[in-house]
C-alpha cells in the first residue's frame, strides 16, 4: 500500500489518497512496493528451450516446393556472369525493418550491376540458430523473386552447377533459423571461398542476440565458461552459437562489416575466431539540408519522445516510468511514435510505420511534430541505430544511456544530446530541467536527410568491375 512505501505519510497521519493527488505523484512516490520491470520479466520469463519448441510448434516447416521451379527460375536469369549470394533470418522482401531495408538496397545495387541476386532465409522462423533438425527447409528468391521452399541436397545439387563460370560473392547478414552446416554446404558446393559477415547483432557472439542476461541487462559478453553465463537462460546455447560461427569463420575468409566501431569492437573482443579483415561500414550518414533553416521560435513545453517499438530491451518500461513521473509536469509534453500504442501510457501516440515509399518515416514525423528530445533508450547495444539518426535528421535531440552501444558514441561525436548514466540520472536530469536546453527554440532545429549506404555492394565493386 501508499503508507508502507511512505511510512513518512503515515508516521505523519496524512490521508494517503490525498497526499499522493496534491504531492505524491509530484515527488514521484510509489503506489506500491516496486521490485521493477526487471523483476516482472524475470518472474514471468519461460525457458528459452520452451521459447524454441514453441515456435517450432507454431510455425513448422512447409512442404518443399517442385524442383522444377527451382530450375525454372535458375534457367530465367540470362546470361549474366555475376552472382551474389546473401542470408539473412526471413524474406526480406515481406517484411519490413533495419535489417530488411539494407538487404533491399544491397540487393538492388547489384541487380543494377548485372549481378544475379539469390537470397537463401530459413523456410520457419527461429529464435537462434538451428542444429537439432536433420533437414531444414530453406526459401530461396531470385532477383528478389520468391521461388520456394528446398532442402540443401536441393541446393547443392543446382547452384553448385549455377555458379559454375560465374563471379560469385557472398555476403551473410544473419543466420538465425538457419543450420550453418548446411549453409556452408551450399556455399562449398558453388565453390564460394571468401565472403562478407555483417554485424547487424551479436547473434554470432550469443543466442541472445541483444546480448541481454537473461532478457534484463546487458552483460557486456563475459566468457561463456564465466559465472555470469552459467546463470543466464542464453548460457547453454550461447557455446553452441560460437562453436558454430567459429567453425563457419574457419571455413571462409571472412571480412566482418560492421556499421559502427561501437559494435565492431564488442565484437571482436568477444568472438573467438579472427577474420580475415574488419571494415566500419556505416548504414547511413546525415547530410545538412539546405532548406528548412535553423532555429526557429515556437513556444510550450518541451516535445519528449519515445520512438519505435514499445520492447522492454528498448528502454520502454523506462520511458513508461518517465512519462508517469512528469505528466503532470507544465515542462514537458510526451509523445510515442511507432507502429504499436500502448494505450496504458499517458503520452500522445502518432502512427509511423516503414515503408518501401517514404525513406525516411521516423524522421518526418519527428519533424512534423516538432519534437525537441528523443529518449532512445536501449537497454542492450545498438550495432547502429537508425532510430537514433533518423531522430535527429528530423531536428531532434537524442538522450540515452551508456549501454546503448552506437547511440551514445554517435550522441557524444554529433553533438547532438546528453548521455544519462542510469536511470536515476534520466529521473534527476527532467526533474532538474537539464534537457530544456535541448529545445528547438533554445538551440535552433538544424535539419538533415541520411545518405545511405549500399552495403555489401559498396565493396564487391571492383569485384564485379
Amino acid at each position: 500500500t501508499y503508507l508502507e512505501v511512505n511510512p513518512d505519510i503515515a508516521a505523519a497521519g496524512v490521508n494517503p489518497f490525498s497526499h499522493y493527488i496534491v504531492t505524491g505523484r509530484g515527488e514521484g512516490r510509489s503506489l506500491k512496493i516496486d521490485l521493477g520491470f526487471r523483476y516482472e520479466i524475470l518472474k514471468a520469463a519461460p525457458s528459452l528451450e520452451d521459447r524454441v519448441r514453441w515456435l517450432r510448434e507454431s510455425s513448422p516447416d512447409p512442404e518443399p516446393s517442385d524442383v522444377q521451379h527451382l530450375v525454372s527460375a535458375l534457367q530465367q536469369v540470362g546470361a549474366s556472369t555475376r552472382l551474389h549470394i546473401t542470408i539473412s533470418h526471413d524474406d526480406f522482401t515481406a517484411n519490413l525493418g533495419g535489417v530488411q531495408l539494407c538487404l533491399t538496397r544491397e540487393s538492388e545495387a547489384m541487380r543494377a550491376r548485372d549481378a544475379t541476386h539469390i537470397h537463401l532465409y530459413p523456410a520457419a522462423a527461429g529464435l537462434v540458430i538451428e542444429f537439432e533438425r536433420r533437414q531444414p527447409m530453406v526459401g530461396v528468391l531470385i532477383n528478389g523473386e520468391r521461388v520456394g521452399f528446398f532442402s540443401a541436397e536441393t541446393l547443392v545439387e543446382h547452384l553448385g552447377p549455377f555458379a559454375t563460370d560465374r563471379v560469385l560473392t557472398f555476403a551473410v547478414h544473419s543466420f538465425l533459423g538457419h543450420s550453418i552446416i548446411t549453409m556452408t554446404a551450399v556455399l562449398r558446393a558453388m565453390n564460394a571461398q571468401e565472403g562478407f559477415f555483417w554485424i547487424h547483432d551479436f547473434a554470432s557472439v550469443c543466442a541472445n542476440y541483444a546480448l541481454m542476461r537473461n532478457d534484463v541487462a546487458f552483460c557486456g559478453a563475459p566468457p561463456p565458461d564465466s559465472p555470469a553465463c552459467s546463470v543466464c537462460l542464453y548460457g547453454r546455447r550461447r557455446r553452441i552459437h560460437l562453436a558454430e560461427h567459429g567453425r563457419f569463420f574457419q571455413a571462409f575468409a571472412m571480412t566482418v562489416l560492421a556499421p559502427s566501431q561501437a559494435a565492431l569492437d564488442l565484437w571482436l573482443s568477444s568472438f573467438p575466431v579472427k577474420p580475415a579483415a574488419t571494415k566500419v561500414h556505416p548504414h547511413a550518414k546525415l547530410r545538412k539540408r539546405k532548406a528548412d533553416g535553423e532555429g526557429g521560435d515556437r513556444r510550450g513545453p518541451l516535445k519528449v519522445a519515445f520512438l519505435g517499438m514499445p520492447a522492454p530491451h528498448k528502454g520502454w518500461p523506462v520511458y513508461e516510468r518517465l512519462v508517469e513521473r512528469f505528466a503532470d509536469d507544465p515542462r514537458y509534453e510526451f509523445h510515442h511514435l511507432g507502429k504499436t500504442k500502448d494505450p496504458a501510457i499517458e503520452a500522445k501516440f502518432t502512427a509511423v510505420e516503414p515503408t518501401p515509399e517514404i525513406a525516411e518515416p521516423m524522421a518526418a514525423a519527428v519533424e512534423a511534430l516538432e519534437i525537441d528530445v528523443a529518449v532512445i533508450w536501449s537497454l542492450c547495444p545498438e550495432t547502429f541505430c537508425f532510430t537514433a539518426y533518423e531522430a535527429v535528421a528530423g531536428g531532434a535531440k537524442v538522450v540515452t544511456n551508456p549501454d546503448a552501444g552506437n547511440v551514445p558514441r554517435f550522441v557524444a561525436e554529433t553533438k547532438n544530446g546528453l548521455v544519462a548514466q542510469d536511470e536515476h540520472a534520466l529521473m534527476a536530469m527532467f526533474q532538474r530541467g537539464d534537457v530544456l536546453p535541448l529545445g528547438r527554440a533554445v538551440r535552433g532545429q538544424p535539419l538533415y536527410s541520411l545518405s545511405y549506404s549500399k552495403m555489401s555492394a559498396d565493396f564487391v565493386a571492383e569485384t564485379l568491375s
